[in-house]
């Protein structure tokens, strides 16, 4: 098999992880369109295949147990066929083949291999509590898995090379030649392999560069259940190796879709994509039959009314939430407010595709007015997403600072109106958002 310098692997493998752990801390801000967006009812493409290579480490009787040893490196080639079940889990069908051979005191042996095995692969981002790719670039995985191997070795003496007959030592009650998968009579002859169950366990990552291929790094562990494949029947560990392959997937399907593991998993959806029961629609519907039962109870009589007639004529629409607040931008000034925010989260669960502007306003008393206006916008985005789950991209922000105001101060100190621009008005569009890609 080829020969690959280590300290070039190492230095691979150094340079793949620095990257990884950049990507994995760095800011996703941007909007999850429409066909990014999972659920089950959606089609997407599911199938991949994927083709790689890279070395392989034993650890038998014949070995020691050293991360990076400075022999015995062999390469082997690996070809898996994917299906994605959902963007969270996919399983694989694996095939691997490679050379073998450990070096002892007295004896070595050599052979080859070939396993077959099939595996669940978990996508970690894909869990957490804001499922997606990082970045839309990368996605982060761990595998578990069951399989075979299956092999032929033979044992040989360093003094002369010659496969180890039993005759060669002293009191064994073997008989023949010692190897696997060859006539014990006759070491040149090839018979059935030998076989063995190995599980897999292992880490890996993906790199998505189109809508076609992918690009990734993954290490795994193959825990062998029995102790035959260095060909020592009697050793007193299970022989193990692990194997690091640097990969390029395909993605089967028509590319005019996204594949499933580079979907989002937005609000209100299970692991599976299916809908799951909202933990704050209870209370959605609470605030919903107080608005109905208390409707022109709590009221702001003056600054509603005024407000409302005059947000008419700056928007051009009817359809504005004024919000409003006590000085500073965190506190709302009553408990009207939360009820009106309450309102707005049940008219979007109802309508999808209806989008919302916060425009925050601040009193030209007031210090650094736009600071202020954008803080309490914020604000009212934040409770809107924190207690009611409306997505992000669904809220768009704007600070107006002290323009546009509604009163001048005159009128404001003869009419009492002193929260009328202390306020930020919620604008509801009823429109299909434009998530084309």
């Amino acid at each position: 098999m080829i020969n690959i310098p280590k300290d070039i692997i190492l230095s691979v493998l150094g340079l793949v992880w620095i990257t990884l752990a950049k990507a994995q801390f760095t800011t996703d801000g941007r909007l999850i369109q429409e066909h990014m967006r999972y659920s089950s009812e959606k089609a997407f493409n599911r199938w991949d295949i994927m083709i790689g290579y890279g070395p392989n480490i034993l650890f038998t009787d014949f070995t020691e147990y050293a991360l990076f040893p400075d022999d015995k490196w062999h390469f082997s080639p690996t070809v898996a066929l994917s299906y994605q079940l959902v963007p969270a889990l996919a399983f694989d069908f694996r095939y691997m083949q490679g050379d073998i051979k450990g070096q002892g005191i007295h004896h070595y042996f050599k052979g080859n291999f070939a396993e077959y095995t099939g595996s669940a692969r978990f996508y970690i981002n894909q869990m957490l509590s804001n499922p997606g790719p990082v970045n839309d670039k990368w996605n982060f995985y761990f595998n578990v898995g069951f399989g075979v191997q299956a092999f032929r070795n033979r044992i040989y003496k360093n003094e002369d090379d010659q496969v180890l007959h039993a005759n060669d030592i002293e009191g064994s009650t073997y008989e023949g030649y010692f190897v696997l998968g060859y006539d014990s009579n006759n070491p040149d002859k090839k018979i059935s392999r030998a076989t063995e169950l190995v599980l897999p366990a292992g880490i890996g990552v993906l790199y998505r560069i189109n809508r076609s291929f992918d690009i990734g790094v993954e290490s795994t562990i193959h825990f062998g259940l029995e102790d035959n494949l260095d060909g020592v029947l009697s050793g007193a560990t299970n022989d193990n190796y692990w194997h690091t392959t640097f990969n390029v997937s395909y993605k089967i399907g028509k590319k005019d879709k996204r594949h499933s593991k580079w979907t989002y998993r937005t609000y209100g959806f299970n692991i599976f994509g299916k809908k799951r029961k909202d933990p704050l629609e209870d209370e959605v519907n609470k605030f919903e039959r107080m608005v109905q039962q208390q409707a022109g109870i709590l009221r702001l009589q003056v600054d509603s009314v005024i407000t409302e007639e005059k947000n008419t004529k700056i928007y051009s629409a009817d359809n504005i939430f004024p919000i409003y607040f006590m000085p500073g931008g965190s506190t709302f000034k009553d408990y009207e407010n939360q009820i009106t925010m309450a309102q707005i989260a049940v008219l979007l669960r109802k309508h999808a595709d209806w989008t919302l502007e916060v425009i925050g306003y601040a009193d030209s008393a007031e210090n650094n007015p736009m600071f202020i206006s954008q803080k309490r916008a914020e604000t009212v985005k934040r409770y809107l997403m924190e207690h009611y789950g409306v997505a992000d991209e669904h809220i768009k922000v704007v600070a107006k600072g002290d323009a546009e105001q509604l009163s001048t101060d005159d009128i404001k100190k003869k009419t009492g109106l002193i929260h009328v621009d202390r306020r930020a008005d919620i604008v509801l569009i009823k429109q299909k958002l434009n998530l084309s890609e």
